[in-house]
């Protein structure tokens, strides 16, 4: 034997050692990887296996001195060498090939020179991860992080096996910075494992699997380590080479759903696990998950940080107003806002730039991904004088901020569109001290049965959780009369809006144009019930000066409807076309809004 190969099978009687193999395991694996590692040796096998009708194992158990059965038994799935993740007994493609199978990368983490048991994990596994993110930047999830940190603290210092933590949310959420971040705080080493085969391409279920399992078994000595498994999608759907389905409503194709099972079970060291969507996961995989956290887009006052601290690192210089800006209008995760900011600074640098950067990621991912609509705008703040409701806004107002977020707290405000009710909802939302959580009908909606139920659930806990106040937009889509439901799905959906209505702690409202279309059993659970009507004349004078800035002509109280959404887009329009102190102008642009309205129904009669 040449010097490199005898380091080679000094190398390997290391790693057979420190697993306490047996000597006739030893040999099996020697003789799998001398098959792998001399051509010449694989010909001569293959030629011979050609002509022996008894397949390889045959010839095996000649070479090892032992029995067809004994062989058997030493390739197991029970046995060392499997249970280890050392050998897989899968079949090659030609039908005399060797049948037990070397671990991807094994081979390769054996070469010379000569080695310690921790050289081959360095070599095998690769070095640990370092995170890019603190653990602040996931305070949104406060609840979450702190009780992954508590379960894996107690886990590594009892050395408890079995233990999966499944990290899962929309793609570039920062999912696997969390992984790396939590290692950190945990003050131990995080390893990432199968992105790669051996030899650097790209691995297929079985490959993964096999350097998972070796990994968790090589590091499983030592209390002071995670592996995270990234993209778990993998082992459960795909295409090409190696692709098995645990997807209920996918086609499925042969695979070994124990394999997987047992492995959740019987990981000697945590292991973080993660994906973008659980929907369509076989219940048997997520019922061995210890804890399952889902990651969410953060919050604003989040994503200001991370705009900043992305900006800085790239060497773009927006100012602090424009940070808040861009956070506010585009709730993109991190790694996207990431990319738009690289992709900006490559192309010259401008904010113009960064925006058209952000809105093509938008268009690609959808779902949520394009731009946040901004609020109405106009150059006041929401004036209470301008809303002429069937309710005292300002005592309400008043009443309900001194007494803070309370529980039982719903209000439906209903009338035409443009009236105010949005941005009453907002007032109200900051009188009271509550950030905002807006959603319109079309956020919630979704084309897969059952989705649209979990998107509004998913919004009542994101308010819960943010301490929000929750704004539903188009309430009529979500809240319509069951009685004229001609879809089951119809019904599903309000039935869970009307138990999360019951439920929710904090404080929300519902907006909508058309009160008539709503449930009748949703209206009994709004606290407040309150109609926005058109301005008044009063009101549309005042409207005028305030919006306009010049006093206000009389014929204009005598424009009817009006309300303070026209007055906001005819503002628009005058800027644009520098009109702003032209009366006549202004005053025909109104006409036009209020001419181009329909005829408005009698107001109904609830209070």
């Amino acid at each position: 034997m040449t010097p490199t190969y005898q380091a080679f099978d000094n190398n390997l009687k290391l790693l057979c050692a420190y697993f306490g193999l047996e000597d006739i395991e030893r040999k099996i694996l020697e003789l799998s990887c001398y098959y792998r590692i001399f051509p010449m040796m694989k010909n001569l096998w293959d030629d011979i296996n050609a002509m022996n009708s008894r397949g390889d194992n045959h010839l095996i158990s000649l070479l090892l001195g032992i029995t067809p059965i004994e062989l058997e038994k030493w390739l197991s799935g029970n046995a060392s060498l499997l249970r280890l993740g050392l050998l897989s007994n899968r079949m090659q493609f030609s039908a005399f090939s060797f049948s037990a199978v070397v671990a991807d990368g094994l081979i390769e983490a054996l070469m010379p020179p000569a080695i310690t048991v921790e050289d081959f994990c360095s070599r095998l596994i690769g070095p640990a991860t370092v995170p890019t993110c603190e653990w602040s930047d996931f305070d949104h999830l406060v609840a979450e992080r702190d009780m992954a940190f508590r379960l894996l603290k107690g886990a590594i210092g009892r050395g408890v096996k079995g233990i999966n933590v499944l990290v899962y949310g929309p793609p570039g959420t920062g999912k696997t910075e969390f992984c790396k971040v939590l290692g950190a705080k945990l003050g131990v080493r995080t390893y990432t494992v199968g992105e790669a085969d051996g030899e650097g391409g790209e691995p297929d279920r079985s490959a993964r699997l096999a350097r998972l399992r070796l990994s968790q078994n090589l590091l499983g000595a030592n209390c002071e380590n995670l592996m995270l498994f990234d993209e778990m999608e993998d082992l459960l759907g795909g295409a090409g080479p190696g692709y098995h389905s645990l997807y209920r409503h996918r086609e499925r194709r042969d695979y070994s759903k124990v394999y997987l099972n047992r492995l959740l079970e019987e990981t000697p060291i945590p292991t973080l696990w993660t994906c973008n969507e659980v929907d369509g996961f076989d219940p048997s995989v997520l019922r061995r998950m210890t804890l399952a956290i889902e990651i969410r887009t953060p919050p604003q006052k989040v994503r200001e940080r991370l705009w900043s601290a992305t900006l800085k690192r790239h060497d773009l210089e927006i100012g602090p107003d424009k940070v808040r800006t861009l956070a506010s209008q585009f709730s993109v995760p991190p790694a996207f806002a990431a990319n738009a900011v690289r992709a900006a600074k490559l192309a010259g640098g401008s904010e113009d730039d960064l925006r058209l950067a952000l809105r093509l990621s938008g268009k690609v991912m959808g779902g949520g991904m394009a731009p946040i609509p901004p609020q109405p705008h106009c150059d006041h703040e929401f004036a209470l004088d301008l809303a002429n409701a069937d309710h005292p806004l300002d005592r309400l107002v008043q009443r309900l901020a001194s007494i803070g977020p309370k529980r039982g707290v719903s209000l439906c405000l209903f009338g035409p569109p443009g009236t105010g009710k949005s941005a009453f909802a907002r007032h109200l939302a900051m009188a009271m001290g509550l950030p905002v959580l807006q959603k319109r009908a079309s956020d919630l909606f979704s084309k897969w049965v059952g989705q649209s139920e979990a998107n509004i659930a998913r919004a009542f806990a994101e308010a819960q959780e943010l301490g929000a106040f929750l704004i539903f937009d188009e309430a009529d889509s979500l809240l319509g009369e069951r009685a004229g439901a001609q879809r089951s799905w119809e019904i599903s959906q309000v039935n869970e809006m009307l138990t999360w209505m019951e439920s929710h702690e904090l404080p929300f409202a519902c907006t909508t144009n058309l009160a008539d279309r709503l449930d009748s059993a949703s209206l009994r659970r709004f606290t407040f019930k309150i109609r926005f009507d058109p301005l008044t004349p009063e009101q549309i004078r005042t409207a005028f000066t305030v919006f306009f800035g010049i006093d206000a002509p009389a014929a204009v109280s005598r424009i009817s409807p009006l309300t303070p959404g026209d007055f906001a887009v005819v503002r628009r329009k005058a800027e644009l076309l520098d009109l702003l102190d032209d009366q006549g102008a202004l005053l025909a642009a109104l006409r036009s809004e209020a001419e181009g309205k329909p005829t408005y129904s009698k107001p109904i009669g609830f209070m």
